[in-house]
């Protein structure tokens, strides 16, 4: 381990070989690190792997106070870009170890730079990619969606990929950085997925990053992308082929259309805890919502009125299902209950109530005889409303470190899905309740699960920002 300033060492490239006094190749290889406001080349002996730094003279340049965000050698190794939060690159000549000249670039910060033989790209946090030719002059630019985070070559140096930190990726001809768009994604945790009833074709997504998604389940295109502002966090999210709506941290309900994304209406002050549960009924004349203050409320879908407020959890709402007839539903909350509702009488009929922690999520099986629940408990439990104690319960893992986020059931009533903080998307036997696959791909919490109509696919939505597409086979 090699110490020396720059403290902290923010990012680091490789230079090639060391060159002698006549600038041929040595046996030795130099990189480049920088931090602090500092720059420092280093000497790596591969055969002892002792490293020697010598610190890029800075000084006397009062503008020269930067902080960098990257480096580049170009192809020669003769000459180091170096990126800088205040949006313009330095270039630091290497055999005298020296500053050279500083050259604006764009505002808010260089997040990227390429080197190529006729100049460098330059990626900025305002969104802009900037070709400057050997003589450091620009000669175009191009406005991307968002802070340009990357930039790579392709093979032939005639495109760049560009992607952008709000989910964007591009592809861009350097001739004249005609930019096109190649796929979008979320930036941020995903927090839910809905398929619309009846329609395998395609489904929306809710993130952190107060972004909704409609794709395309044949190619996974983008086919609506909606931006809501100012409204905190979303928490829930129905999804049909005519309207989208969602649920946010700030009380409010909001729906938008699905095939423009335009804004349609808003229920304001529908919970004054935030909205942390919602549901669409079977005849769409009536939303279901669950709020943060442990409240139940009904609201009639055209003139957006509330109907009916239900009122017996003492802790947030977190699940919410429906019974096919839109009278009787089910609602779960933290407070280690779900209740299963007479709407059209705003009564309680059964309370059930799990022995340890809240529950999370609950689904309800396609004959309407059984519910299952998950939560903090830690386990997979089924119960019949007509018996007070749980049919089954199952442990979610041997150890018992997976908490269960999510629960969905198959359209055919075969198959249980569910997810968690263990990253695992579990897949069980309806009937038996034993474990049928464990499949690894989130890299974070799985926060939402659903299984298309036709059961053809499940899709799965996490904390790390990805979605995922399962195929299912019933063999």
């Amino acid at each position: 381990m090699v110490s020396h300033n720059p403290t902290p060492c923010t990012c680091v490239t490789w230079g090639g070989m060391i060159k002698d006094i006549k600038r041929r190749d040595t046996a030795n290889y130099q990189l480049c690190t920088s931090g602090n406001q500092r720059i420092v080349l280093w000497n790596l002996d591969p055969r002892t792997g002792e490293m020697v730094g010598e610190r890029v003279i800075t000084e006397g340049r009062g503008t020269m106070v930067r902080d960098f965000t990257g480096l580049a050698f170009s192809d020669d190794k003769e000459t180091i870009y170096c990126a800088t939060t205040s949006g313009d690159f330095a270039l630091v000549n290497v055999k005298r170890r020296q500053l050279n000249t500083v050259v604006p670039a764009c505002r808010l910060g260089i997040l990227s730079l390429l080197c190529w033989p006729e100049g460098l790209v330059v990626g900025g946090g305002d969104g802009t990619v900037t070709t400057f030719d050997a003589n450091m002059n620009d000669t175009c630019q191009v406005q991307l969606s968002g802070p340009v985070a990357s930039l790579s070559f392709s093979p032939d140096k005639v495109e760049v990929i560009a992607g952008t930190s709000t989910g964007f990726v591009y592809r861009l001809r350097m001739d004249n950085l005609q930019s096109l768009l190649v796929c979008e994604n979320h930036a941020a945790a995903v927090k839910r997925i809905s398929f619309a009833p009846d329609a395998s074709d395609r489904f929306a997504t809710l993130s952190s990053d107060c972004t909704i998604r409609v794709w395309d389940s044949s190619d996974y295109s983008v086919l609506t992308t909606v931006t809501v502002r100012d409204a905190g966090e979303p928490n829930c999210l129905a999804y049909t082929l005519d309207f989208i709506i969602t649920g946010w941290e700030d009380g409010r309900v909001r729906a938008h259309e699905s095939d423009s994304g335009q804004f349609l209406w808003l229920i304001d002050q529908a919970h004054r805890a935030g909205v942390s549960a919602l549901c669409l009924s079977n005849n769409e004349r009536y939303i279901m919502t669950g709020g943060g203050e442990g409240d139940v409320r009904i609201w009639e879908m055209r003139s957006r009125e509330l109907v009916s407020h239900l009122k017996e959890h003492t802790l947030p709402v977190t699940s919410l299902a429906l019974y096919g007839d839109d009278i009787h539903a089910l609602s779960c909350s933290r407070d280690r209950a779900f209740l299963c509702w007479d709407l059209r009488n705003e009564r309680r009929l059964t309370s059930h109530v799990q022995r340890m922690g809240g529950i999370n999520g609950i689904a309800l099986s396609q004959d309407q005889t059984m519910v299952i629940t998950v939560g903090q408990e830690k386990r997979l439990t089924c119960w019949d409303l007509r018996d007070h104690n749980p049919v089954k319960v199952t442990n979610l893992s041997s150890d018992m470190s997976d908490e269960a986020l999510t629960v969905a059931i198959s359209s055919s009533g075969k198959f249980v899905a569910t997810g968690g903080t263990a990253q695992l998307l579990k897949l069980w036997d309806y009937a038996t309740m034993e474990l049928i696959a464990s499949c690894e791909g989130h890299s974070g919490a799985i926060n939402d699960l659903k299984f298309s109509p036709d059961d053809k696919q499940l899709v799965s939505v996490g904390a790390d920002g990805i979605i995922l597409v399962w195929n299912l086979y019933d063999v």
